[in-house]
Protein backbone atom coordinates (compact mmCIF):
# COMPACT_ATOMS: atom_id res chain seq x y z
CA UNK A 1 0.00 0.00 0.00
CA UNK A 2 1.11 3.85 -0.73
CA UNK A 3 1.20 6.22 1.37
CA UNK A 4 -1.51 8.17 -0.15
CA UNK A 5 -4.33 5.07 -0.22
CA UNK A 6 -2.65 4.24 3.49
CA UNK A 7 -3.72 8.07 4.44
CA UNK A 8 -7.23 7.81 2.39
CA UNK A 9 -8.08 4.23 4.18
CA UNK A 10 -8.54 5.99 7.65
CA UNK A 11 -9.71 9.72 6.47
CA UNK A 12 -12.41 7.94 4.40
CA UNK A 13 -13.77 6.07 7.90
CA UNK A 14 -13.96 8.86 9.75
CA UNK A 15 -15.65 11.79 7.82
CA UNK A 16 -18.75 12.16 5.96
CA UNK A 17 -18.04 14.73 3.66
CA UNK A 18 -14.95 14.58 0.93
CA UNK A 19 -14.94 17.96 -0.56
CA UNK A 20 -12.01 17.15 -3.50
CA UNK A 21 -10.08 18.63 -6.00
CA UNK A 22 -7.25 16.57 -7.96
CA UNK A 23 -3.43 18.01 -7.76
CA UNK A 24 -0.51 15.88 -8.25
CA UNK A 25 1.01 14.37 -5.88
CA UNK A 26 -2.59 13.98 -3.90
CA UNK A 27 -4.49 13.06 -6.05
CA UNK A 28 -5.14 9.47 -6.00
CA UNK A 29 -6.59 9.75 -1.98
CA UNK A 30 -9.53 12.04 -3.45
CA UNK A 31 -9.70 9.07 -6.27
CA UNK A 32 -10.09 6.58 -3.68
CA UNK A 33 -12.69 8.37 -1.56
CA UNK A 34 -14.42 8.68 -4.93
CA UNK A 35 -14.08 4.88 -6.09
CA UNK A 36 -15.25 3.54 -2.55
CA UNK A 37 -18.76 5.36 -2.59
CA UNK A 38 -19.06 4.04 -5.72
CA UNK A 39 -18.48 0.61 -4.28
CA UNK A 40 -20.55 1.45 -1.31
CA UNK A 41 -17.92 1.33 1.33
CA UNK A 42 -19.57 2.72 4.57
CA UNK A 43 -17.50 4.78 7.21
CA UNK A 44 -17.17 3.73 10.91
CA UNK A 45 -20.74 4.92 11.67
CA UNK A 46 -22.44 2.97 8.36
CA UNK A 47 -22.63 5.74 6.15
CA UNK A 48 -21.45 5.87 2.52
CA UNK A 49 -19.68 9.53 2.71
CA UNK A 50 -20.43 12.14 0.34
CA UNK A 51 -17.86 12.74 -2.43
CA UNK A 52 -17.83 16.57 -4.19
CA UNK A 53 -16.09 17.17 -6.86
CA UNK A 54 -15.55 21.37 -7.01
CA UNK A 55 -14.23 23.38 -9.67
CA UNK A 56 -11.12 24.06 -7.82
CA UNK A 57 -8.92 23.67 -4.31
CA UNK A 58 -10.69 27.23 -3.45
CA UNK A 59 -14.41 25.54 -4.03
CA UNK A 60 -13.54 22.53 -2.21
CA UNK A 61 -12.10 24.27 1.07
CA UNK A 62 -15.26 26.61 0.66
CA UNK A 63 -17.93 23.49 0.47
CA UNK A 64 -15.20 22.22 3.36
CA UNK A 65 -16.20 25.44 5.75
CA UNK A 66 -20.04 24.68 4.69
CA UNK A 67 -20.62 21.25 5.68
CA UNK A 68 -18.08 21.40 8.53
CA UNK A 69 -20.44 24.41 9.69
CA UNK A 70 -23.57 22.42 9.01
CA UNK A 71 -22.16 19.85 11.91
CA UNK A 72 -20.99 17.17 8.90
CA UNK A 73 -17.34 15.23 10.03
CA UNK A 74 -15.48 16.80 6.92
CA UNK A 75 -12.16 16.55 4.69
CA UNK A 76 -10.28 17.06 1.78
CA UNK A 77 -6.97 15.97 0.04
CA UNK A 78 -4.86 18.55 -1.41
CA UNK A 79 -0.94 19.82 -2.39
CA UNK A 80 0.87 22.82 -3.60
CA UNK A 81 -1.00 25.58 -4.85
CA UNK A 82 -4.37 24.13 -4.48
CA UNK A 83 -3.30 24.68 -0.62
CA UNK A 84 -2.73 27.63 -1.18
CA UNK A 85 -6.19 28.39 -2.80
CA UNK A 86 -7.69 26.76 0.53
CA UNK A 87 -6.00 30.10 2.72
CA UNK A 88 -8.49 31.77 3.01
CA UNK A 89 -11.19 29.52 4.29
CA UNK A 90 -8.59 27.98 6.81
CA UNK A 91 -8.21 30.93 8.37
CA UNK A 92 -12.17 31.00 8.35
CA UNK A 93 -12.19 27.59 10.02
CA UNK A 94 -8.64 27.76 12.58
CA UNK A 95 -10.86 30.99 13.90
CA UNK A 96 -14.29 29.60 14.10
CA UNK A 97 -12.13 26.98 16.40
CA UNK A 98 -13.67 23.67 14.04
CA UNK A 99 -12.44 20.53 14.02
CA UNK A 100 -11.42 19.40 10.25
CA UNK A 101 -7.91 17.25 9.22
CA UNK A 102 -6.82 17.86 5.73
CA UNK A 103 -4.67 15.48 4.05
CA UNK A 104 -1.91 17.27 2.29
CA UNK A 105 0.94 15.58 0.35
CA UNK A 106 3.58 18.02 0.66
CA UNK A 107 4.97 19.32 -2.91
CA UNK A 108 6.79 22.11 -4.23
CA UNK A 109 4.81 25.55 -4.86
CA UNK A 110 5.96 26.82 -8.14
CA UNK A 111 8.67 30.00 -8.41
CA UNK A 112 11.24 30.17 -11.26
CA UNK A 113 9.58 26.48 -12.69
CA UNK A 114 6.93 24.37 -12.05
CA UNK A 115 8.41 20.82 -9.68
CA UNK A 116 5.11 18.12 -8.80
CA UNK A 117 8.61 16.95 -6.24
CA UNK A 118 8.65 17.13 -2.65
CA UNK A 119 9.98 20.14 -0.65
CA UNK A 120 7.94 21.49 2.57
CA UNK A 121 6.66 24.92 0.66
CA UNK A 122 3.32 24.45 0.49
CA UNK A 123 2.36 23.51 4.26
CA UNK A 124 4.79 26.35 5.81
CA UNK A 125 2.90 28.69 4.08
CA UNK A 126 -0.03 27.41 6.27
CA UNK A 127 1.65 28.02 9.45
CA UNK A 128 -0.57 31.55 10.45
CA UNK A 129 -3.54 30.09 9.39
CA UNK A 130 -4.39 28.44 13.10
CA UNK A 131 -4.18 24.76 11.91
CA UNK A 132 -2.29 22.38 13.48
CA UNK A 133 0.35 20.88 11.93
CA UNK A 134 1.54 16.89 12.00
CA UNK A 135 3.80 15.32 10.02
CA UNK A 136 4.26 11.88 8.93
CA UNK A 137 7.52 10.31 8.19
CA UNK A 138 6.70 6.94 6.75
CA UNK A 139 3.73 5.28 4.54
CA UNK A 140 2.87 3.18 8.23
CA UNK A 141 2.94 6.64 9.78
CA UNK A 142 0.93 8.45 7.05
CA UNK A 143 -1.87 5.77 8.23
CA UNK A 144 -1.23 6.28 11.66
CA UNK A 145 -1.31 10.12 11.78
CA UNK A 146 -4.42 10.27 10.00
CA UNK A 147 -6.46 8.72 12.75
CA UNK A 148 -4.48 10.68 15.43
CA UNK A 149 -4.98 14.08 14.37
CA UNK A 150 -9.03 12.99 13.43
CA UNK A 151 -8.90 12.37 17.57
CA UNK A 152 -7.18 15.00 18.30
CA UNK A 153 -8.62 17.57 16.11
CA UNK A 154 -12.12 16.57 17.34
CA UNK A 155 -10.35 16.86 21.39
CA UNK A 156 -9.32 20.37 20.51
CA UNK A 157 -11.05 21.87 18.74
CA UNK A 158 -7.90 23.19 16.31
CA UNK A 159 -8.05 22.05 12.90
CA UNK A 160 -5.51 19.96 11.54
CA UNK A 161 -3.28 19.39 8.91
CA UNK A 162 -1.95 16.34 8.15
CA UNK A 163 0.88 16.07 5.79
CA UNK A 164 3.32 13.74 4.43
CA UNK A 165 6.22 14.11 1.44
CA UNK A 166 4.92 13.76 -1.63
CA UNK A 167 5.78 10.93 -3.97
CA UNK A 168 8.78 9.98 -1.54
CA UNK A 169 5.63 8.84 0.91
CA UNK A 170 2.57 9.49 -0.88
CA UNK A 171 3.49 7.21 -3.93
CA UNK A 172 6.00 5.26 -1.73
CA UNK A 173 4.54 1.18 -1.78
CA UNK A 174 5.34 -0.46 1.72
CA UNK A 175 3.98 -3.04 3.89
CA UNK A 176 2.33 -1.41 6.85
CA UNK A 177 -0.23 -2.81 9.84
CA UNK A 178 -3.43 -1.98 8.58
CA UNK A 179 -5.57 -0.69 11.55
CA UNK A 180 -9.24 -2.41 11.79
CA UNK A 181 -12.41 -0.52 12.02
CA UNK A 182 -12.59 -1.49 15.81
CA UNK A 183 -9.89 -0.01 16.14
CA UNK A 184 -10.45 3.44 14.33
CA UNK A 185 -13.92 3.00 16.25
CA UNK A 186 -12.19 3.01 19.30
CA UNK A 187 -10.05 5.83 19.04
CA UNK A 188 -13.26 8.38 17.68
CA UNK A 189 -15.04 9.52 20.88
CA UNK A 190 -18.81 9.98 20.13
CA UNK A 191 -19.50 12.25 22.86
CA UNK A 192 -16.94 14.80 20.50
CA UNK A 193 -18.76 14.32 17.35
CA UNK A 194 -21.92 15.19 18.84
CA UNK A 195 -20.45 18.31 20.34
CA UNK A 196 -19.07 19.28 17.02
CA UNK A 197 -22.78 18.25 15.68
CA UNK A 198 -24.07 20.68 18.67
CA UNK A 199 -22.31 23.94 17.33
CA UNK A 200 -23.68 23.25 13.91
CA UNK A 201 -25.57 26.48 12.61
CA UNK A 202 -28.66 25.93 12.86
CA UNK A 203 -32.12 28.27 12.63
CA UNK A 204 -33.78 26.27 15.08
CA UNK A 205 -30.84 27.22 17.46
CA UNK A 206 -29.95 30.57 16.07
CA UNK A 207 -26.05 31.78 16.85
CA UNK A 208 -24.44 34.71 15.56
CA UNK A 209 -21.06 33.59 13.46
CA UNK A 210 -18.90 35.51 11.28
CA UNK A 211 -19.60 39.08 12.20
CA UNK A 212 -17.50 42.18 11.78
CA UNK A 213 -15.31 43.73 14.81
CA UNK A 214 -13.28 46.51 15.26
CA UNK A 215 -9.83 46.03 15.98
CA UNK A 216 -10.15 46.36 20.02
CA UNK A 217 -12.99 43.09 19.53
CA UNK A 218 -11.47 41.47 17.13
CA UNK A 219 -8.02 41.41 18.84
CA UNK A 220 -9.24 40.12 22.31
CA UNK A 221 -11.54 37.02 20.28
CA UNK A 222 -7.77 35.97 19.37
CA UNK A 223 -6.23 35.84 22.23
CA UNK A 224 -9.39 33.94 23.80
CA UNK A 225 -8.45 31.35 21.79
CA UNK A 226 -5.06 30.93 23.05
CA UNK A 227 -6.32 28.24 25.36
CA UNK A 228 -7.32 26.01 22.86
CA UNK A 229 -3.60 26.27 20.85
CA UNK A 230 -1.84 25.81 24.25
CA UNK A 231 -3.81 22.73 24.97
CA UNK A 232 -3.38 21.18 21.80
CA UNK A 233 0.49 19.59 22.08
CA UNK A 234 -0.78 17.81 25.41
CA UNK A 235 -4.04 16.47 23.47
CA UNK A 236 -1.49 15.10 20.78
CA UNK A 237 0.45 13.62 23.10
CA UNK A 238 -2.73 11.77 25.37
CA UNK A 239 -4.44 10.58 21.78
CA UNK A 240 -0.65 8.67 20.68
CA UNK A 241 -0.37 6.99 24.23
CA UNK A 242 -4.50 5.75 23.50
CA UNK A 243 -3.11 5.03 19.85
CA UNK A 244 -0.27 3.11 21.40
CA UNK A 245 -2.34 1.33 24.12
CA UNK A 246 -4.86 0.09 21.50
CA UNK A 247 -1.99 -0.56 18.48
CA UNK A 248 1.36 -1.19 20.29
CA UNK A 249 2.93 1.52 17.85
CA UNK A 250 4.21 4.26 20.08
CA UNK A 251 4.83 7.48 18.96
CA UNK A 252 5.99 11.25 20.59
CA UNK A 253 5.21 14.58 19.33
CA UNK A 254 9.33 14.38 18.51
CA UNK A 255 10.68 11.05 18.19
CA UNK A 256 13.97 10.81 19.53
CA UNK A 257 16.51 7.89 17.92
CA UNK A 258 20.20 7.09 18.73
CA UNK A 259 22.54 6.87 21.47
CA UNK A 260 21.30 8.24 25.29
CA UNK A 261 24.93 10.04 25.43
CA UNK A 262 24.85 11.88 21.78
CA UNK A 263 26.55 14.94 21.63
CA UNK A 264 25.57 15.04 17.56
CA UNK A 265 22.11 15.22 17.28
CA UNK A 266 20.04 15.97 13.76
CA UNK A 267 16.33 17.21 13.46
CA UNK A 268 14.33 16.43 10.41
CA UNK A 269 10.59 16.20 9.80
CA UNK A 270 9.21 14.19 6.70
CA UNK A 271 10.40 10.94 4.51
CA UNK A 272 14.23 11.98 5.09
CA UNK A 273 13.94 10.86 9.04
CA UNK A 274 14.48 7.00 7.94
CA UNK A 275 17.55 7.76 5.86
CA UNK A 276 18.71 9.48 9.17
CA UNK A 277 18.05 6.75 11.44
CA UNK A 278 19.74 4.28 9.40
CA UNK A 279 22.91 6.19 9.42
CA UNK A 280 22.87 6.95 13.23
CA UNK A 281 22.58 2.97 13.31
CA UNK A 282 25.79 2.66 11.65
CA UNK A 283 27.77 5.55 13.23
CA UNK A 284 26.47 4.84 16.86
CA UNK A 285 27.74 0.90 15.50
CA UNK A 286 31.42 2.33 14.99
CA UNK A 287 31.60 3.96 18.16
CA UNK A 288 29.74 7.29 17.52
CA UNK A 289 27.60 9.28 19.69
CA UNK A 290 24.70 10.61 17.30
CA UNK A 291 21.37 10.83 17.46
CA UNK A 292 18.04 12.04 15.50
CA UNK A 293 14.77 13.97 16.28
CA UNK A 294 12.13 13.47 13.97
CA UNK A 295 9.22 15.79 14.08
CA UNK A 296 5.63 14.95 14.19
CA UNK A 297 3.45 17.95 15.50
CA UNK A 298 5.38 20.87 14.00
CA UNK A 299 2.42 23.55 15.10
CA UNK A 300 1.74 24.04 17.74
CA UNK A 301 5.42 23.88 18.36
CA UNK A 302 5.84 22.60 21.98
CA UNK A 303 9.46 23.57 23.23
CA UNK A 304 8.85 21.56 26.47
CA UNK A 305 8.44 18.49 24.14
CA UNK A 306 11.06 19.38 21.99
CA UNK A 307 13.61 20.10 25.10
CA UNK A 308 12.70 16.34 26.67
CA UNK A 309 13.54 14.97 23.49
CA UNK A 310 17.09 16.42 23.34
CA UNK A 311 19.66 14.66 25.32
CA UNK A 312 21.21 16.17 28.02
CA UNK A 313 24.19 15.48 26.50
CA UNK A 314 23.78 16.96 23.16
CA UNK A 315 26.60 19.89 22.26
CA UNK A 316 25.71 20.19 18.32
CA UNK A 317 22.44 20.30 16.57
CA UNK A 318 21.92 20.12 12.93
CA UNK A 319 18.08 21.17 11.51
CA UNK A 320 17.92 19.50 8.23
CA UNK A 321 14.87 21.94 6.27
CA UNK A 322 13.21 21.27 3.30
CA UNK A 323 11.63 25.00 2.51
CA UNK A 324 13.60 27.56 1.47
CA UNK A 325 12.13 30.88 3.14
CA UNK A 326 13.95 33.53 1.03
CA UNK A 327 15.29 37.03 3.27
CA UNK A 328 14.62 35.14 6.11
CA UNK A 329 17.43 34.50 9.07
CA UNK A 330 16.99 30.84 8.71
CA UNK A 331 14.47 28.09 7.59
CA UNK A 332 11.12 27.73 9.51
CA UNK A 333 11.74 24.54 10.92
Amino acid sequence: MDGNTAAAHVAYRVNEVCAIYPITPSSPMAELADEWTAQGITNIWGNIPVIQEMQSEGGAAGAVHGALQAGAMTTTFTASQGLLLMLPNMFKIAGELTPSVFHVAARSVATHALSIFGDHSDVMAVRATGFAMLASNSVQEAHDMALIAQAATLAARVPFVHFFDGFRTSHEINTLNLLGDDQIRAMIDDDLVRAHRNRALDPEHPFVRGTAQNPDVFFQSREAANRFFAATPGIVAETMERFAALTGRDYRLFDYHGAEDAERVVVVMGSGAEVVRAAVDDLNARGGKTGVIAVHLYRPFSAAHFLAALPETCRALAVLDRTKEPGAAGEPL
